[in-house]
């Protein structure tokens, strides 16, 4: 999620807001909330950022992880996958909580523009943490039964792994799409507005 984008759109999308509402049946009088949705988006923002350096901090241990994998190095891939399933539990959490947060902005009195936005990156969101979750089942996998002695279960660990990874990138990717799409709408929105 580019972060400064979205914090650009927020505020020129505020300043528009004043027709903005959630449904055309809305009483007159009914107060605006988009401030206050902007800045529940730029707490799940913050957020973002930490769960980002976590995978940024996290992606020089995978790498040891695979090669560890092929080393055969039953002790590191342990201790690897072990460190792996304890940071995307942790980052699950974290990403759980952005996704309530934004969700919160959205039911707020906000425009229509808005809130197809906010709809869309918690989609995104949402693709992200079913993603690491199969990230987390492909590291929990290693670190419960990698027998590199064992070769007919060490293949099937490494098969099972390799099917998580597998949909850990088509998901990611999902969301990655998605949070794309958000972007193109915010761009097409403040073109309108503009």
């Amino acid at each position: 999620m580019k972060i400064g984008f979205c914090i650009v759109f927020l505020i020129i999308v505020s300043v528009a807001a004043c027709g903005g509402g959630k449904k055309s049946s809305e009483s007159f009088f009914a107060v605006d909330e988009t401030k206050e949705a902007a800045d529940l988006v730029d707490a799940a923002n913050k957020k973002l950022k930490l769960i980002k350096k976590r995978f940024k901090d996290n992606e020089p241990r995978y790498e040891q992880l695979k090669s560890a994998l092929k080393a055969k190095d039953e002790t590191k891939v342990r201790e690897l996958s072990n460190q792996f399933v304890d940071q995307i539990t942790a980052g699950t959490d974290e990403g759980n909580e952005a996704i309530e947060t934004l969700r919160k902005a959205k039911n707020m009195n906000i425009n229509a523009d808005f809130r197809q936005y906010l709809d869309m990156k918690i989609v995104s969101l949402e693709k992200y943490v079913e993603a690491f979750e199969h990230r987390r089942k492909a590291a929990q996998i290693l670190g419960e039964g990698y027998d590199p002695k064992d070769v007919m279960k060490r293949d099937r660990v490494l098969a099972e792994f390799k099917q998580e990874e597998e949909k850990f990138n088509e998901i990611i990717e999902e969301g990655r799409q998605s949070s794309q799409d958000a972007n193109d709408l915010a761009k097409e929105s403040l073109k309108k507005k503009n």
